[in-house]
């Protein structure tokens, strides 16, 4: 089983054993807003290979794309409609420079099935990623002032990266060696439907105010070009407020 769906698991046991002491606890509220930083910690790679003319003849790029941890926020809302169980919708956002490893082979300017190997580095290479994550929620208090929340549902992602298209060299008569002198790039954006499913714990200040810590993970694989297709969310954590009406 997944870690995320064993999570998931575990809690809503727990929530069941508690349920009867979380009828006579506070309230959850009808309508929940919440607004939160997390920490996406595992880091995403993933390789592409472009074949571009050059001197007449194919050459091959073959890039290895490094997105390192990232930062993001998400904001969302919702609404309890029977009992614990409720529908909400939720936005996250994250940006992100990377980098990859280029090794490449370049056509000779007066040869055929000459190619001259060619590698370097590629940094600078943007990543963004918008997430809409409709779920279905089951909210309970579990103390007076404690309240857990178990939510899961689709997503649709929505990608933009920065893809290696060319590499720019450096070369000298009689041109059978080249040197890597830089990449060009063009941005790609895809967009897919995956799924969402995380936990939330929040202490209640007041009824209406407080704060939480979520943890989640959701995934969708996004194709950008025919060569390259990623995987959009991953684990994460993070916290901030929580507002019940």
């Amino acid at each position: 089983m997944k870690p995320s769906l064993t999570l998931l698991a575990m809690l809503a046991a727990t929530l069941t054993a508690v349920d009867a002491r979380g009828q006579s606890a506070r309230s959850t509220g009808r309508v929940y807003v919440n607004a939160s930083g997390w920490y996406q910690a595992a880091p995403t790679s993933f390789t592409g290979v472009v074949t571009p003319i050059v001197f007449v003849e194919r050459a091959s790029i073959d890039t290895s794309y490094r997105i390192r941890s990232a930062a993001g926020f998400d904001v969302g809302g919702g609404v309890r409609v029977w009992r614990n169980l409720g529908v909400g919708l939720d936005v996250s956002r994250f940006t992100r420079a990377g980098g990859g490893s280029v090794t490449a082979q370049v056509p000779h300017p007066f040869y055929f099935n000459r190619l001259r190997p060619v590698m370097g580095d590629a940094p600078g290479l943007e990543r963004e990623e918008t997430g809409i994550h409709a779920q279905v929620l089951l909210m309970m208090p579990i103390a007076a002032r404690w309240q857990v929340g178990l939510s899961a549902g689709p997503s649709w992602f929505t990608v933009g990266q920065d893809l290696v298209q060319t590499v720019t060299i450096t070369e000298s008569y009689p041109y059978d060696t080249a040197t890597f002198a830089g990449i060009t790039s063009a941005h790609r954006t895809g967009s897919r439907v995956g799924f969402n499913a995380g936990a939330d714990i929040a202490y209640m200040f007041t009824p209406r105010v407080g704060v939480g810590l979520t943890a989640g993970f959701s995934r969708a694989r996004i194709p950008l070009d025919d060569t390259v297709t990623i995987n959009a969310g991953g684990a994460h954590v993070g916290g901030g407020i929580r507002l019940r009406f």
